[in-house]
């Protein structure tokens, strides 16, 4: 029988660890090195944000988009049950508070269901310039990817912005099976000089290429969620197309993806018939019958979400569900952004007028 946790057999230990919640599988790599090893094979799934402050991690968190949750289908991204607390004494209490002492620079609690996000401040980040914080935003990344490079299966990443380094460390997961990347609306929590932000725009965009050429695992990719990133159809194509077994996509917020992205989903693309979720949201350019036809040739699909898109309305795509697609469940577009009249009058206060005089 064995005397400690440590005697029990390698493989055994691992698989039990694949189960603990992020914060207990990182205090349990702290405990020796042997128990560091374990917990570092043990990481294969990662929810992970870098924050300056604990305001912009929370302003961060309330502005990500709120993703409808299928009902007829269960999605990878599915948020967890949130658990019952457990009733905490006062020793729990002084623990948590210590605890919290000395790891309050590294680590903190955002109130979060999921067990394996992951949040980290920086500590006096107000005293740095926002090159010096990106560089040690993206050397972070890309050092716990690479750290944890064959075993991460699922991750989730909330990013400044993407950057060349993350994106070969994210290509170099050979065990991803689900990629989530989040390119955060970052101009309300920090200032960002405006002579990157455009460099920034050129530097995500080849990243995106590095990352669709290159990634390993693209052949057995199975959901991918993306908001925010400077992406193309063409990046898209090179991506998917590797895989015949992505049965989940969500597009958020993606300004290079047009509407050429359906004519690409739906006759381009050999794995659509494996697509059994689709979130198109803000981005796809107008919905029109083109793009609704070539909606009807993913066959497979059992939910799909147009929410935040524009074009035809609400009773057009129900009446095409209806009668041609039949998917268990649809949200549909925003009505079509009526042209106003040319001639229309504005009525002006003549007091104002006299006023500029």
């Amino acid at each position: 029988m064995a005397r400690s946790l440590l005697d029990l057999p390698p493989e055994l230990l691992v698989h039990t660890l694949t189960f603990l919640p992020i914060q207990a599988l990182l205090r349990f790599g702290q405990t020796c090195r042997h128990s560091h090893s374990l917990a570092t094979s043990s990481l294969h799934t990662l929810s992970l944000g870098i924050h300056t402050t604990r305001i912009s991690g929370i302003i961060n968190k309330l502005a990500a988009t709120q993703y409808p949750q299928p009902k007829a289908i269960n999605s990878v991204f599915a948020l967890p049950a949130p658990s019952s607390p457990r009733p905490s004494s006062a020793s729990d209490n002084s623990s948590r508070r210590s605890n919290r002492s000395s790891q309050e620079c590294d680590l903190f609690d955002d109130s979060d269901a999921d067990p394996h996000r992951v949040s980290v401040l920086i500590p006096d980040a107000q005293i740095y310039d926002y090159t010096t914080l990106l560089a040690f935003h993206t050397a972070l990344i890309k050092s716990i990817l690479l750290r944890h490079s064959s075993t991460l299966r699922h991750l989730d990443l909330s990013l400044w912005t993407f950057t060349v380094p993350i994106a070969k460390a994210v290509a170099s997961l050979y065990a991803l099976r689900t990629l989530s990347i989040r390119i955060e609306d970052s101009l309300h929590v920090r200032a960002v000089p405006r002579r990157q932000l455009a460099s920034q725009r050129i530097e995500q965009k080849e990243a995106w290429e590095i990352l669709t050429k290159t990634a390993v695992w693209a052949p057995r990719l199975k959901a991918l969620r993306i908001e925010g990133g400077e992406l193309s159809v063409a990046d898209l194509s090179r991506l998917l197309n590797k895989s015949r077994w992505c049965h989940e996509v969500w597009l958020c917020k993606c300004p290079s993806l047009r509407k050429e992205l359906w004519s690409w989903l739906g006759g381009e693309w050999e794995g659509r018939s494996a697509l059994r979720v689709l979130g198109v949201m803000r981005c796809g350019g107008e919905i029109g019958e083109k793009a609704l036809d070539m909606i009807g040739e993913l066959k497979g699909l059992r939910f799909l979400n147009l929410q935040e898109c524009y074009g035809v309305g609400t009773d057009v795509v129900e009446q095409r569900n209806k009668q041609e697609w039949r998917i268990q469940e649809v949200i549909p577009p925003l009505p079509k952004i009526q042209e106003q009249d040319a001639s229309m009058v504005l009525e002006v206060d003549p007091d104002y007028m006299a006023h500029e005089d």
